[in-house]
C-alpha cells in the first residue's frame, strides 16, 4: 500500500461532480494499492517527510510504498498530450482541482504564491484541473485570480482522476500529490492547504533534497 491508512477522520472537504452527477465525498480511509517497481527505492525519502505532517499540513500522508506517476497521462489546455514523465529531474507539487471546488478556489492563490517563490528548474507547481468540459472556464478562473505562474494542465474527461481514485490515491479535491524527480508520489495531502507557508515551503526543500 502506498499512502499508509490515516486515522484521522477528514472533514468532506468537498464533492467531486462528474458528467453523470455521482458525487464523491472523503472518507477515513485510504484504499489499497499495489506498487513498488521502480519507486521501490523512494520509501525512504517518503519516510523522511513524515515529520512534516503536523500544523496545516497534519493532513500529509507519506508513502509507504510510493506509487509510480511517471505514465499518468495528462492534457495541455490545448488538448496535446502530457506526461508527468515530461518532469524528470524537477519534483513537482501536483494539485488536483475544479473551478467548482470552493477550498480548492481557498488555496490557489497559495499554489500561486509557492510557485512565485520557489519554482525554478528543480521544482514546479502542477495545477491538474479535472473540470468537465472545454478549457475556457479554467483558464478564465486562473487569469482572474493572477494564477499565471502554474504549470496548467488538463484532465477533461476525468481520466486521470478516476484512474487515481481506482488505485486508492484520490477520493475527493483537493487532493496534493509530492512528485519526486523520478516521477514517484512521495505523499499526498487530502483538503486545502498554505502551500506558501514556512512549513510547506520546508517541506518542497526535504522533498527536493538529493537523496
Amino acid at each position: 500500500m502506498p499512502f499508509k491508512p490515516s486515522r484521522r477522520v477528514f472533514a468532506a472537504i468537498a464533492i467531486v461532480a462528474v458528467a453523470a452527477g455521482v458525487a464523491a465525498v472523503y472518507v477515513t480511509e485510504r484504499g489499497a494499492v499495489e506498487s513498488g517497481g521502480r519507486c521501490a527505492t523512494a520509501a525512504a525519502k517518503a519516510a523522511a517527510l513524515k515529520p512534516f505532517a503536523t500544523g496545516d499540513l497534519a493532513a500529509l500522508l507519506p508513502a509507504d510504498a510510493p506509487a509510480d506517476f511517471s505514465g499518468l497521462v495528462l492534457h495541455a489546455p490545448d488538448g496535446g498530450e502530457r506526461r508527468v514523465s515530461e518532469f524528470a529531474g524537477r519534483t513537482v507539487l501536483l494539485n488536483m482541482w475544479a473551478t467548482w471546488c470552493v477550498p480548492c478556489r481557498t488555496e490557489m492563490p497559495h499554489l500561486q504564491a509557492l510557485q512565485e517563490k520557489r519554482g525554478r528548474s528543480d521544482f514546479s507547481v502542477v495545477a491538474l484541473n479535472v473540470d468537465v468540459g472545454g478549457p475556457d472556464k479554467p483558464a478564465r478562473f486562473l487569469s482572474d485570480i493572477g494564477a499565471t505562474s502554474l504549470v496548467d494542465l488538463r484532465d477533461p474527461e476525468m481520466r486521470a482522476f478516476n484512474e487515481l481514485k481506482s488505485k486508492g490515491l484520490v477520493l475527493g479535491l483537493p487532493t496534493t500529490f509530492v512528485v519526486d524527480r523520478n516521477g514517484c508520489a512521495l505523499a499526498s495531502l487530502a483538503g486545502p492547504a498554505e502551500w506558501d507557508s514556512p512549513a510547506a515551503l520546508a517541506l518542497i526543500e526535504a522533498a527536493i533534497k538529493p537523496d
